[in-house]
């Protein structure tokens, strides 16, 4: 019962525990101990059945000693006891009462040992609700249209994270890993990329995460080479790394045991959302300033075929994927596009949502030439924002800046069936299926996309031109342009209201070791409300998360589907043996005859033959043996000098049962065969137990 209480109490013990080998002998022994205690139960119910004078089958006879045997529960002695001939509800409680006994015997101790070795997992250590001086639709706004960019936005780098092309250099190095994972002997004709590169915020850092070729059904009408990218929100992962370090202060401020801890973790599980984007591209050529044929686009990547019109979607395009044609740009209009013909340019195209539903923007991309014939990548890009938890692990004392990340959505739960188009995800650990998810579209404007593509005087370029002279090896523009669009809006979406923080004022204890008030520890780690105050009026439309802290070590709890069950099986255990306790107390019967196999031997010699057990000297054989009712009735020696017990088989008249039933508190011998009166067997209501005398 105690490690039950243990458990469920909850208990943290730190980081390390010493003697788990200890523990694990500890368990073994409480094992030996809890079987033992059954089969004393087990033993003390059929001597109950048997006393009273009723009849048990043979098979019910030595159950106690077979409690640790799993087999018992498809033996012949159990269905012996099932197709004996005894009443019924005698058989039911008998049979109830052994099962339940054998599958306690079998799993008591398991359980013993998951409840009493602590186990290693990130528990509770406070809770709290965070505000930041931000709306929602300023934090993940529906559309951008860059009016409230600094000019300086439009050349990189510069000295703020809030421009959409901060830290474009994130990409390079994605490229530049790809490109550098395998040696160009070894690589083959496979691509092998990172999984996300590091962005950074004012006190956090943060992981992009790019994935591309996510389809992998040939006979889909996307974009096989599309990319998809997403990471947390700058803002928020600021504000949880401020909270983070605010916990650590808090903890030199209480009596908690988290001191002792492997990590601490900050989660946001809830009303957080992240960008998450998804690029498609494909190749084209313009003939020269006399071509006019219509251009088309590749049909919106992440959305549903069902909401999108057949009537629209089209096959006779140049490109490698199903298309959408565009009447609202000419060829020549592409061809007018600033820059240098010598290296990447990019024109940026708001497509109406009909027919391109599911569309954020389009960009075109003219790839360096100096001949009249112009090679063109016509890009479909999708955003949106998609609901996901923030983690953010740090230790106090580690120094440095906090590393956030995400839990991301199973895509494999969210795939849209249409019986028009096939379509898989293939191991993508980012979703992006409208209308599904991402839950919110995000609109973006040509005037903020131009951000994305700033200038850069120290390299004379522009960020989409070095990105695009970087292109993964081995790879065509367009698979190159998909990753890096993919990755550039993710990146730039995400520093949407860059300059919001923390705000409220923090609930504070005085500690007298540094004579000062500081962060309440002992309130916050309770979780009993939340350490931070805002002005009710002034918060009334920012935005509110709510911070659940956690630490990794050692510790009792009932966490998970494992300790709760072999909690029950104790909790089962206990009340058995409370029961059979209460029972002995009240009734004041107990005894220890026949405890053992040997104490049974000699009562079945010392008991008159019987033609039950015919042809059974060399093993029992058949089931009708198991099925014999058998009793403990009192009898007279040859003299009719002494009581004595023993076995009688078959089936006994009521009546005879009746009048030979034992009586407590008298004292039975054997019959007389020599001076010697062997062990005798008394029951005491009062003391309980048998007694044993030598004459």
């Amino acid at each position: 019962m105690g490690e039950v209480i243990i458990n469920w109490r909850g208990y943290y013990i730190g980081a390390n525990v010493g003697g788990l080998s200890f523990l694990q002998f500890a368990a073994k022994l409480h094992e030996m101990a809890m079987q033992s205690s059954l089969a004393v139960i087990v033993f003390g119910y059929v001597r109950h059945v048997l006393f009273s004078g009723n009849a048990l089958p043979i098979g019910a006879l030595l159950s106690g000693l077979q409690l640790t045997q799993i087999s018992y529960l498809w033996s012949m002695e159990l269905w012996g006891i099932a197709s004996a001939k005894i009443p019924w509800k005698r058989k039911v409680a008998v049979m109830t009462f052994i099962i339940v006994a054998v599958l306690l015997a079998s799993t008591v101790g398991p359980s013993s040992a998951i409840l009493l070795i602590p186990n290693l997992n990130y528990w509770p250590a406070g809770s709290t609700h965070i505000w930041m001086n931000v709306t929602a639709p300023d934090l993940w706004p529906s559309r951008l249209d860059g009016s409230n960019l600094p000019a300086y936005c439009s050349q990189a780098p510069n000295a703020s994270n809030v421009c959409p092309s901060s830290e474009w250099q994130s990409i390079s190095d994605y490229l530049s890993l790809a490109n550098g994972k395998i040696p160009p002997d070894l690589r083959g004709p496979f691509v092998v990329s990172p999984y996300s590169v590091q962005l950074t915020g004012q006190g956090s850092l943060r992981q992009l995460i790019i994935q591309h070729h996510i389809y992998d059904n040939e006979t889909a009408p996307y974009d096989q080479a599309a990319a998809q990218a997403t990471t947390q929100q700058g803002a928020v992962a600021d504000a949880l790394s401020a909270t983070s370090a605010l916990w650590d202060i808090a903890l030199q401020n209480s009596d908690s045991p988290f001191f002792d801890q492997r990590d601490v973790v900050q989660s946001i599980v809830a009303d957080n959302f992240q960008p998450y984007t998804l690029v498609s591209c494909g190749a084209d050529i313009i003939q020269d300033e006399t071509d006019d044929r219509p251009v088309a686009f590749p049909i919106p990547p992440g959305s549903s075929p069902d909401m999108l019109h057949k009537a629209n979607i089209t096959t006779n395009s140049a490109l490698p994927m199903y298309a959408i044609e565009y009447s609202g740009l000419s060829r020549s209009d592409i061809l007018n596009t600033p820059g240098a013909r010598s290296g990447y340019r990019v024109r940026w195209v708001e497509l109406p949502e009909d027919p391109f539903n599911g569309t954020s923007i389009g960009a075109v991309i003219l790839q360096p030439t100096m001949n009249e014939t112009q090679g063109i990548l016509l890009c479909n890009l999708a955003a949106g924002w998609g609901s996901s938890s923030m983690n953010m692990s740090s230790s106090p004392a580690a120094s440095g800046t906090d590393l956030a990340s995400s839990s991301l959505y199973d895509p494999n739960s969210l795939l849209p069936q249409s019986s028009d188009y096939s379509r898989r995800i293939a191991d993508s650990v980012v979703t992006f299926e409208l209308p599904l998810f991402p839950q919110q579209k995000i609109n973006i404007s040509e005037a903020w996309a131009k951000y994305l593509d700033a200038s850069i005087p120290a390299l004379n370029t522009t960020v989409i031109n070095a990105l695009m002279g970087r292109k993964m090896d081995g790879q065509d523009d367009a698979t190159s342009a998909n990753i890096i669009l993919a990755g550039l809006l993710a990146n730039g979406l995400s520093r949407t209201a860059f300059n919001s923080q923390l705000q409220g004022k923090l609930r504070t204890a005085f500690n007298p070791k540094i004579n000062a008030s500081i962060p309440d520890g002992n309130f916050w780690f309770t979780g009993k409300g939340d350490v931070f105050k805002v002005d009710p009026v002034r918060s009334k439309n920012w935005v509110r998360l709510r911070v659940d802290s956690s630490v990794e070590g050692y510790a009792f709890s009932t966490e998970g589907f494992a300790p709760k069950l072999t909690a029950a099986v104790l909790l089962i255990y206990c009340a058995l043996v409370v029961a059979h306790f209460c029972y002995a107390t009240i009734s004041g019967v107990s005894s220890t005859s026949w405890d053992s196999i040997a104490e049974l031997v000699v009562l079945a010699v010392n008991s008159s033959p019987t033609t039950q057990l015919r042809n059974t000297c060399a093993g029992i054989t058949q089931l009708s043996v198991f099925r014999t009712p058998i009793r403990i009735l009192t009898g007279k020696d040859v003299n009719d000098e002494e009581d004595h017990l023993e076995l009688v088989f078959g089936h006994v008249d009521e009546s005879i049962a009746s009048r030979n039933q034992i009586l407590e508190n008298h004292e039975y011998g054997t019959m007389p065969g020599s001076q010697i009166r062997y062990e005798v067997a008394k029951i005491d209501p009062l003391f309980g137990g048998p007694c044993r005398k030598r004459a």
